[in-house]
């Protein structure tokens, strides 16, 4: 019988198609499906079907092509001839449970490179089925899994034969172009004698004489074998047979990762430097139980470690604790930045981290060995990034010419240099605060909390959106005068400040702070934060909501006279907190002292402390790391903030407007008294304060200090029906705004691309141990937020009862245990015909025999005698566990003559 070939149905098919054009629409809606009508045509048998052998779980390899290492299902009587293509792909998945990514097939007894087809749609599937049927019904399928250019491969080694068979053909062209050449001359050349392969695999035209083609491009051709990548996904990689790798412990490493994915229990038989045997689940009686096995040896022609022997098939159950297979180095490898982002990662947390990450069951000491190998392996990392820190520092002057990039070392006189201090800021930034912020800074420092240590110094301005605006920072290695010093004469430069002028600098008392802010610049006017006064005001003992509230009434007080009212009611309470606040300072923490003209009125450093709150997550990495995100945050914010300021169409900023339309809504409650040209008396009840329209300036001494309309200036405006945006000092202007953020921060190349500095290399600063034993938790102020449910010792903790559970009283005070001690010294009431003594020393000689009624308690003793009481509460029950756990306890044998009790 004829079977058409595929070839033959597409012709037949295309021509039979453009007859059908001619049809009406009513005929074409009944044509049959495509693969059910070149079934038709072809004459396919509805019940034909093939015999198939499909190899999956393997993998492709180049150069030589092939399909190694696979697992093989064989199946027959398969009706591909009843299937479309989507049924036949899911027959397939079906049959070797997981997905078909890529399919390809081949006949049976074809070498791959010549009978490779792909099997990806209907047309395909019909050459396919084509292909069978005209070879016995017999077909191999390959499936492969990592989507390898499969198919590239085979035109690469095709073209490759053809150019050997090319360079043959030329030997012979020129054979033939030498005719002309004298006899003589090819008299003394002598017959090649082409050698004979003894490997079935290779023919005499891959042999190529040495003075053609060089040996090693021959080894490259026939032997090229796959070479395993160290850069691969942990959990991808598998071994492969002929697989190459750099050494032993590569390959180690690679079966580590192939276990942990799969939960394989590989051991070691043999465990060498020129050979590894590698088999899995070990039995108590040392012999493998699984048919995995691994043999691999070093290469003969080159400096590589290959598997010369793998049968990868397992019948093995998931293993959680694989031995020794899973050393503290992989541990500390696998979780090396865990270990850089979490310095304090306890033990038992790791070991809880592996179980969950891995699902492997790991011992404490192999956590504690695995945290110590990547403290070192860090410690190296953190020793280039040290070395880096010159060519960082090219860099951002290469690509922000005009910024301030200072690096600070101490060199020893071995020549030994190490790292001391880092200043930068930016010209975008500096050129940005001198334009457009005002003349106020907020300076602080801050922990590192990451395997750097020491301190970050940072200078934060307010923009006119009175938002953070961070214009400098620098790395030191610890936090005192000389380092203050230091920073402030750098900053003061780049701001072009002078000794401090027109400036104001608020900060904490750190009293090296305090000396250089004296030193550097003493005509700065030098705010203190009230908030860390507060702080040192309660240590001192001076606490409670009263002490509380008038203090930070007399902070904010912006006039004398109400400064010094709220001063004598604190000193009527107390004249030791009187005398200490005025020990600190007033001008330095109370508004009614501050400078006007200023346009802030701040009395906290809250502004820096929101800076490094935003750098948290920053200051747990490696030195070049944090500066680098601390500056791709500023440069990110800045362009931000730049974009933001350009939609707004307003005249002022936002929150400045929001505070106007707050002070409109109050402003209606004070009544405005007119007196002369831009003049008004502003009264509400007792209060009145004079406003004058045209200096800016209120009684109150608000305006002066904020540059905002106070609400009574804002009652005097409205009086007259005007705008009180049009009395907000310049300074909180949209234009001014955009001043701000005018000049961006240029972006940097990366480490690879950094200028080469000829200096010595920057070595981690050296650790200093400070005395007593090292804190962990940081020391909380008694005057911060705890939690709901409890609040901390020194802020007046509420106790709970352990007895009763009721708050107000411990265990010790509780009524329960007051009420039965009472009870206890008693005398009981008798109950028949003996006297209470007998009664009483009976119940010391006797067990007692316990009756629970519904209104009373009936205590039998053994001599007859009843002693009633009421029934006891579960809480007095308890009582008398702990009464009688105590007499048990208070000497050796459990008895107190001195003070006997009944229980």
């Amino acid at each position: 019988m004829f079977l058409p070939t595929a070839s033959y149905l597409a012709d037949r098919r295309s021509s039979d198609l453009t007859l059908l054009h001619q049809l009406p629409a009513p005929s074409l809606l009944q044509l049959p499906a495509p693969i059910d009508w070149l079934r038709d045509c072809a004459g396919f048998p509805l019940a034909m079907s093939l015999a198939i052998d499909v190899y999956h779980k393997g993998c492709f390899v180049p150069n030589p092509f092939y399909y190694g290492n696979p697992d093989i299902e064989s199946v027959t009587g398969v009706e591909v001839s009843n299937m479309e293509f989507k049924e036949f792909m899911t027959y397939l998945r079906s049959l070797i449970r997981n997905k078909c990514r890529d399919v390809y097939y081949c006949l049976q007894n074809r070498a791959l490179v010549d009978g490779l087809r792909e099997l990806r749609d209907e047309d395909d599937y019909v050459r396919f089925m084509d292909a069978g049927f005209s070879n016995d019904c017999k077909i191999n399928i390959y499936i492969d899994d990592y989507h390898e250019p499969v198919l590239e491969w085979i035109d690469e080694e095709k073209a490759d034969e053809g150019d050997i068979d090319s360079e043959t053909c030329d030997d012979d062209v020129d054979s033939v172009m030498s005719d002309d050449v004298s006899l003589d001359l090819e008299a003394d050349e002598e017959d090649i004698q082409w050698p004979k392969s003894v490997d079935p695999f290779l023919s005499n035209k891959n042999l190529i004489p040495d003075e053609v083609v060089e040996e090693d491009e021959v080894v490259s051709k026939v032997h090229k074998i796959p070479i395993h990548d160290p850069d691969q996904k942990w959990d991808t990689m598998k071994p492969v047979l002929g697989m190459r790798f750099s050494d032993r412990n590569e390959l180690k490493h690679m079966l580590t990762n192939y276990a942990v994915v799969n939960g394989y229990a590989l051991w070691y038989e043999m465990n060498e430097s020129s050979r590894l045997l590698v088999r899995c689940s070990k039995t108590e009686v040392g012999k493998p139980s699984c048919p995995f096995r691994l043999w691999a040896t070093p290469m003969s022609m080159e400096d590589s470690f290959q598997i010369k022997s793998l049968v990868d098939d397992h019948n093995c159950c998931r293993q959680q604790n694989l031995g020794a297979l899973v050393t503290y180095k992989w541990i500390g490898k696998m979780l090396l930045n865990d270990i850089l982002e979490r310095p304090r990662f306890s033990y038992r947390k790791m070991k809880e981290e592996v179980r969950k990450r891995f699902g492997l069951k790991v011992s404490v000491g192999q956590c504690r060995n695995a945290k110590y190998f990547g403290q070192d392996e860090i410690s190296g990392s953190l020793a280039s990034h040290y070395e880096k820190l010159w060519s960082y520092g090219a860099e951002l002057l290469r690509t922000n010419p005009g910024s301030s990039i200072l690096i600070g070392t101490n060199q020893l006189p071995d020549q030994t240099t190490y790292f001391k201090r880092m200043y930068i800021c930016l010209k975008g930034v500096k050129d940005g605060w001198i334009e457009g912020c005002r003349r106020v800074i907020g300076i602080d420092g801050c922990f590192l909390k990451g395997i750097c240590r020491g301190e970050l110094l940072s200078a934060v301005g307010r923009d006119a959106n009175n938002q953070m605006y961070p214009l400098a920072w620098a790395v030191v290695a610890v936090e005192n005068k000389e380092t203050w010093k230091w920073f402030l004469d750098n900053l003061l430069e780049d701001i072009k400040m002078g000794d401090g002028t027109g400036l104001t600098i608020i900060s904490d008392q750190h009293k090296g702070l305090v000396e250089a802010v004296k030193e550097r610049a003493p005509s700065c006017e030098h705010r203190q934060c009230a908030r860390h006064i507060f702080a040192n005001f309660k240590k001192k003992g001076f606490t409670g909501v009263e002490h509380r509230r008038l203090f930070w009434r007399a902070a904010k007080a912006t006039t004398e006279p109400s400064f010094s009212s709220y001063m004598r009611e604190i000193c009527a309470m107390s004249v030791e907190a009187y005398d200490h606040l005025i020990e600190r300072d007033p001008n330095t923490w109370c508004r009614a002292f501050f400078e006007p003209e200023r346009c802030c009125d701040a009395v906290e450093n809250g502004i820096s402390e929101s800076f490094n709150a935003s750098i948290v997550e920053a200051r747990k990495k490696p030195i070049i790391t944090m500066l680098e995100e601390i500056r791709v945050y500023v440069m990110e914010r800045m362009y931000n903030q730049k974009v933001k300021g350009n939609k707004w169409d307003l005249e002022i900023c936002p929150s400045i407007r929001k505070k106007i339309e707050t002070m409109k809504e109050q402003q209606r409650y004070w009544d405005v008294i007119p007196s002369g040209d831009q003049q008004y008396e502003v009264k509400f009840s007792h209060e009145v304060y004079a406003v004058h329209l045209e200096h800016h300036t209120c009684g109150c001494r608000s305006w002066q200090l904020t540059g905002i309309p106070c609400v009574h200036a804002v009652a005097a405006i409205l009086f007259l029906n005007d705008n009180p945006e049009d009395y907000v000092a310049v300074w909180y202007t949209t234009s001014m705004f955009g001043s701000c953020y005018r000049y961006p921060i240029k972006p940097i190349n990366g480490p690879d691309m950094w200028p080469t500095v000829d200096c010595n290399p920057i070595l981690p600063p050296r650790r200093r141990r400070m005395p007593g034993r090292p804190k962990v938790n940081r020391r909380k102020c008694p005057t911060e937020k705890v939690g709901k449910h409890s609040v901390t010792k020194k802020g007046t903790s509420i106790p709970r009862c352990g007895i009763c559970h009721q708050e107000g009283h411990n265990k010790r005070r509780c009524p329960l245990l007051n009420q039965a001690n009472a009870h206890v010294d008693e005398e009981p009431v008798a109950v028949g015909n003996e006297e209470p003594e007998a009664v009483a020393d009976d119940a010391n000689d006797h067990v007692y025999e316990e009756q629970v009624y519904d209104e009373h308690m009936v205590t039998t003793n053994g001599s007859g005698g009843f002693v009633a009481n009421k029934r006891r509460l579960p809480s007095q029950r308890i009582t008398k566990l702990k009464l009688k756990k105590r007499v048990a306890t208070k000497d050796g044998s459990g008895e107190s003559h001195e003070n006997p009790l009944n229980l």
